[in-house]
């Protein structure tokens, strides 16, 4: 009867712990993708009691690794097709209890997707496009094609990236007014006439209706451009920009103080290699003088993101 009593009382104790502790208030969500790389975002707050810990688990592997935390974010890349969950563990020693917040992961598209282009005989406006078949019900096939001046003033990049995704679809906010065409059916094959000749730039975009999961791909396209262009003039990114100066060798300034914001700093591979908060109305010092030379991407939330290119 002792042992009775006994029991009931840790039971009570446990369940009068985790009463104490309200969880509602929490949460962890998906906030970025650049395909297989994900970035996770959580309001918990450290402090005196509480503490948390990110968690990624492998189904195929059976396998689970711990995940480095940055300022309430987190980024893993997934490296092979199958599923995942990611756990945000949160624990409140204070009360004695804790709480598990989980995201499932299934990385259905990996490696293979690519758009691969035909141009007229006779005519260097008219182009085939066709996107990776998937061999999917789920999938469906979208893309776009833009063109701007930017692209005539990137210090030089398009000329040299080999995938522009890996930089490019951080460092720029695409306008409807650079949008030539944009396809609203799923179609995997495409047929494109271009009215202007010069740079283009093409985004595959594979979405799977099963599971919410997408990939893209990025593409330079020359339209009816015999020669390389080169010798451009390069337009500043601190015109208007949230970055000064940009570019910059071993520090600049995030002037865009009209709020309070947390910001994130990441290289051209997606990974986060800075974190912090603005104060309003209060400059911000980033020091960059250990960075390789090359571009980045500024991330301020809620306000806006900026390229900074980094020149030693």
């Amino acid at each position: 009867m002792k042992k009775l009593f006994g029991l009931l009382a840790v039971m009570a104790t446990v369940v009068s712990a985790q009463a104490k502790c309200d969880w509602s208030g929490y949460w962890m969500k998906t906030v970025n993708q650049q395909q297989n790389v994900f970035t996770f975002q959580t309001n918990v707050d450290w402090d005196s009691c509480v503490d948390y810990w990110w968690i990624v688990y492998d189904y195929q592997l059976k396998k689970k690794d711990t995940l480095q935390d940055f300022n309430g974010y987190t980024q893993v890349q997934f490296n092979a097709k199958g599923k995942y969950k990611v756990v945000l563990h949160v624990l409140d020693a204070c009360n004695k209890c804790d709480t598990n917040f989980v995201q499932e992961i299934d990385i259905t598209i990996y490696g293979k997707a690519d758009v691969g282009y035909n141009v007229g005989a006779h005519n260097c406006h008219y182009y085939t496009f066709e996107m990776t078949n998937m061999n999917d019900d789920c999938i469906e096939y979208y893309y776009s094609i833009y063109k701007s001046d930017l692209f005539d003033s990137l210090y030089g990049y398009w000329d040299t990236a080999e995938d522009l995704y890996e930089w490019l679809y951080f460092n720029y906010d695409f306008d409807e007014n650079d949008l030539v065409y944009y396809n609203t059916a799923s179609q995997r094959v495409v047929n494109h006439e271009f009215v202007d000749s010069g740079r283009h730039l093409l985004i595959g975009y594979w979405y799977n209706t099963c599971t919410g999961i997408d990939t893209w791909v990025m593409r330079k396209v020359n339209v009816c451009v015999s020669e390389p262009v080169n010798g451009l003039v390069p337009i500043s990114p601190s015109v208007g920009g949230m970055a000064r100066p940009n570019p910059t060798s071993c520090e600049f300034y995030i002037t865009e103080t009209k709020v309070a914001a947390e910001y994130m700093i990441l290289n051209t591979s997606g990974t986060i290699i800075a974190t912090g908060n603005t104060s309003a109305f209060e400059q911000v010092k980033v020091k960059t003088c250990n960075w390789p030379n090359g571009v980045y991407y500024l991330w301020v939330m809620g306000v806006g993101r900026e390229l900074i290119v980094i020149q030693h």
